[in-house]
């Protein structure tokens, strides 16, 4: 699916899926940053879980109703359900293509345009950080990672991304080839594990030193705060039972 513009130049249809529960302050901004892109986006989906009882009304509200929320369209939960289904739902929405953002993620004015260089041409799933794998028997990985964080004035194949997910919209199914390992954690591991069975690999498309326009997230600083799910306990057991899980089942990492 491609829309035509004014002329007669077809742009790609992307939908977007935002998740939102313990962040309502950078929501607006968010927003704002996904509608200011270079190739702008056809439809933006809120997935609200809802918050703790000990947020208070105003942070609620500031998840309901905020600038240009006229323009996002709202799946609004009395549960919290979770990390997962956001991946789910990609595979209902109208778009060519799918960007799924953690609600840290602010990416630069050009990270569409960035992602629509490499996902066809290279058959990948793009993200904002990515790592490598160093050892089979431990966890141990390439620091620092690709992304914001390395750098990378190349695309630079990884054995995840995270923090922002672009990719082919038909590619969503396959995330449910097997059940994840866990539903609480780890998504991104198990999604990157089951395109690899497809052949669709992972990557970080360039994210310049010189250039943050390009970037999937330019205030990286906001997933290491107190509510960021790999901060807030140690996962690291939950984290190599995933990955250990995932390798069992024939997950490659691209340097082992």
């Amino acid at each position: 699916l491609s829309l035509r513009n004014g002329g007669d130049v077809m742009k790609p249809v992307i939908s977007v899926i935002l998740t939102a529960w313990m962040r309502p302050q950078y929501l607006e901004e968010q927003v704002e940053r996904v509608l200011n892109q270079t190739v702008p986006p056809h439809e933006i989906i809120l997935w609200y879980n809802a918050p703790p009882k000990k947020m208070g009304w105003i942070e609620r509200k500031q998840l309901v109703s905020f600038k240009n929320e006229q323009r996002v369209k709202k799946i609004i939960c009395d549960y919290n359900f979770g990390i997962i289904p956001r991946f789910t739902l990609a595979s209902c929405l109208e778009g060519e293509y799918v960007c799924i953002f953690d609600d840290d993620t602010m990416p630069g004015e050009r990270w569409f345009e960035n992602c629509l260089q490499y996902v066809d041409a290279e058959k990948t799933l793009c993200g904002t950080i990515g790592l490598r794998y160093l050892s089979r028997t431990e966890l141990k990985t390439e620091k620092p990672r690709m992304g914001w964080e390395g750098m990378n004035e190349q695309i630079a194949f990884v054995d995840l991304v995270g923090h922002s997910w672009f990719f082919r919209r038909e590619w969503a199914r396959f995330f449910w080839d097997e059940e994840p390992v866990l539903r609480s954690f780890g998504e991104d591991i198990h999604f990157c594990a089951m395109l690899q069975r497809h052949g669709i690999r992972a990557a970080c498309p360039p994210h310049p030193a010189g250039d943050r326009s390009l970037w999937g997230s330019v205030k990286p600083e906001r997933g290491v705060d107190r509510v960021a799910i790999s901060c807030s306990e140690d996962r690291s057991a939950d984290y190599w039972k995933v990955v250990k899980a995932e390798m069992d089942r024939g997950y490659k990492p691209v340097l082992l």
